[in-house]
Order: structure tokens, then C-alpha cells, then sequence
């Protein structure tokens, strides 16, 4: 998990990472989720079924903009995305 207190830990690293996504879409939200499953370092997004994660949070946020779930309710999704 990052350091970051509340909700907008991922939304923060998302906006500095890509300010170019005004409006978002399916290929903004694939960018998001790769950005967060690897920014730690610690995996790859290889390691993650992007898609699934992509979708998923889709679902839940009834958005792309996936800067609206909480981190929390991000890395369950992630989580349970993790490729064996």
C-alpha cells in the first residue's frame, strides 16, 4: 500500500503521472491500474490480470475515473486479481 492517508493516494499519483487524461476511458483506466500495481515496485503488471482489475473496479465505480474507489477497495480488487 502506498503511505498515503484516505482516498486520494491513488488519485494523486495518477494525476501527476498523467495530467493528459481530462475525460477518462478505458484505455485512462488501464493506464491507472498499471501505474498503481507497479508503483511500489514490488510486482509487475505481469503479475496482475489487468483486464479483470480494470473491469472489476469499472463495475464497482459505474466509472473509469477509478480515482473515485478508495485504495482499500482498489487492492481487494487487485488482490484478488493476482496471477499464480
Amino acid at each position: 500500500m502506498n503511505s498515503t492517508n484516505g482516498r486520494y493516494g491513488l488519485a494523486d499519483r495518477a494525476a501527476a503521472t498523467h495530467p493528459e487524461h481530462a475525460r477518462w476511458s478505458r484505455e485512462s483506466a488501464v493506464a491507472f491500474v498499471i501505474d498503481a500495481v507497479e508503483s511500489t515496485g514490488a510486482a509487475t503488471r505481469n503479475d496482475f490480470d489487468i483486464e479483470r482489475i480494470v473491469s472489476t473496479a469499472h463495475e464497482l465505480a459505474d466509472d473509469w475515473d477509478l480515482q473515485t474507489l478508495t485504495p482499500d477497495t482498489f487492492w481487494r480488487i487487485a488482490a484478488g486479481c493476482i496471477k499464480y
